[in-house]
Parts: C-alpha cells; sequence; structure tokens
C-alpha cells in the first residue's frame, strides 16, 4: 500500500514536472500575447484572440527590446480578427505566421518597416518584388439566388511581383480570380492550396517554377495551361480528386525538358480513378 502511494505522489510530482517545463517552454506572457527572446529580441509565439477583438497592433517593443519577429502559427487561425498591423521593428515573417484567418480583411504595415510593406491590405517584402500574404476575408463571395458562386476575390499583381510565396493564399476561399504579371516567375510551396473558388487563371511567359502544392484542390479551375517557360512543377501541385479541367494544355513538344512532381495531375471530378488528360504542343 505504501508503495502504491509512493508511486502516486511520484507520478503527480511527475505530471507538475511536465506542466511547468511546457509551461515555460512557451515564453513570456503579455495580455493576450506570448513572447520567445532571440538574439535580435523577441519573436510573438502566440495570439489569444477573442469574439471581441477585431484588430491586433503587434508591438514595436517588449521588455525594453524590440519585437523582431512573427513566428510559425503566432497568428494562424485567429478565427474573429479583421485588421493586423505590423510594425517597424519586424523583420522576419515566417510563411505560417499568417495562415487560416478566414475573416482577416487587412494586413497593414508600418511605413517605418524596412523589410515589409502593405498595399490595399496585402502583404509584400518591402522592394515589392514577393508577395507574402493576400487576408483571407478581404473580399467576400458572390452567389446567386441559388447559392452558386458567381463572383469574389479578384486579384491583379503589381508589375513588380516576381514571387508568390509559400503560403500566401492559403486557403483563401473567397478568391475568384487572379491576374498574374508578366515577371512572375516562382509560386512557392503551398501557395494557392484549397483555395476552392479560384476559377480562372493565366500563367505569364516568365514563369518558371511552380511549387510543391502550390494549387492543390483547387477544384472550382476550368481552365489550365503551362507556358513553354515552365521548368519544374512540384509535388502534388495541381492533385485534386474532383477537378472541374478538362484538358491540361503543356506548350512544349513533350516532357523531357521539365522537371514533374508526383501526382501533380489532378484526378477527374466525378471519378477520382482517372486523371485529367494531358496535352503536349510544340
Amino acid at each position: 500500500m505504501k508503495k502504491k502511494i509512493i508511486c502516486a505522489v511520484s507520478a503527480i510530482l511527475a505530471l507538475f514536472t511536465v506542466m511547468f517545463s511546457f509551461s515555460s517552454c512557451t515564453g513570456e506572457e503579455s495580455g493576450n500575447l506570448q513572447y520567445k527572446e532571440t538574439e535580435s529580441g523577441y519573436a510573438l509565439y502566440r495570439y489569444s484572440g477573442s469574439s471581441t477583438e477585431k484588430s491586433l497592433t503587434i508591438p514595436d517593443t517588449y521588455d525594453g527590446k524590440h519585437v523582431t519577429e512573427l513566428m510559425a502559427f503566432c497568428i494562424s487561425n485567429s478565427e474573429y480578427l479583421e485588421t493586423l498591423t505590423i510594425g517597424e521593428n519586424i523583420e522576419k515573417i515566417d510563411p505560417w505566421a499568417l495562415t487560416n484567418c478566414p475573416v482577416l480583411k487587412a494586413i497593414n504595415v508600418s511605413e517605418n518597416n524596412k523589410y515589409f510593406t502593405s498595399v490595399d491590405g496585402v502583404l509584400y517584402s518591402k522592394d515589392m518584388t514577393k508577395l507574402l500574404a493576400y487576408p483571407n476575408g478581404k473580399t467576400p463571395l458572390v452567389t446567386d439566388k441559388n447559392g452558386k458562386v458567381t463572383g469574389g476575390g479578384s486579384v491583379n499583381l503589381p508589375e513588380t511581383v516576381e514571387v508568390i510565396g509559400e503560403n500566401a493564399f492559403y486557403m483563401c476561399s473567397n478568391l475568384y480570380s487572379i491576374e498574374f504579371n508578366e515577371g512572375l516567375q516562382t509560386v512557392e510551396d503551398m501557395a494557392f492550396i484549397k483555395c476552392t473558388n479560384l476559377s480562372a487563371l493565366y500563367f505569364p511567359s516568365t514563369l518558371t517554377e511552380i511549387g510543391v502544392d502550390s494549387f492543390s484542390y483547387c477544384d472550382s479551375l476550368t481552365h489550365l495551361e503551362i507556358p513553354s517557360c515552365v521548368k519544374s512543377i512540384g509535388d502534388y501541385a495541381f492533385f485534386s480528386t474532383s477537378s472541374s479541367i478538362d484538358k491540361i494544355v503543356i506548350h512544349q513538344p513533350n516532357g523531357d525538358s521539365l522537371t514533374l512532381g508526383k501526382d501533380w495531375i489532378p484526378n477527374k471530378k466525378n471519378n477520382v480513378r482517372e486523371k485529367v488528360a494531358v496535352e503536349y504542343v510544340g
């Protein structure tokens, strides 16, 4: 009996030790924000929002030091957040920091920030060569009386953009159409994953790389042409189990000059065992 009591006490002490260790590793708290110390100052580790908080401004400093980084998932899944303001000291933003905020309408950046900028609520690198994050709730979908989607977010990329960053439009179901600029070279991994209402896109003649999962589960796409300039298509780039695309046209004689990832071709709608046809046009 004594042995059982000792074991039970030991187990409780061990549990408290684990809980304390977990608590301490989550960083320092300030209200609804948690930070972790870094070499350059502090990084925002977690934000805990509520239904009454529609906006968030990242503080420039914490505990006398600059807040310089937004860590992975620090603001992700903030279901009530509508406006985010990034201060002048932020130098690094993880590609997963801002994902899946369904009603986020605008990401604003201090004019004094040396690394990032915002145009019309969209986050870019300071030199505007990379689009980093498009707010999911920026433009609501438009539906007809039967509930069919007839419109939504329509994006025209600035002519300076060369790269669409990882997760930039992650699960942006409000995105309806996008016009890529001439000069765009790379669409990074998961840039448009699960943009389920994206209905139209036409790639520019400057595009060379389409990343892993970049357009996977974009089931509303009906037209897809790959220009001759494209050199690589990543794993699962257009993967879907219910694609509306009738045929993929690749403007090359064959696939010899292309690096093609696994399962990049989607499956047909209502026929998950059949791939969408691919036609090479020299």
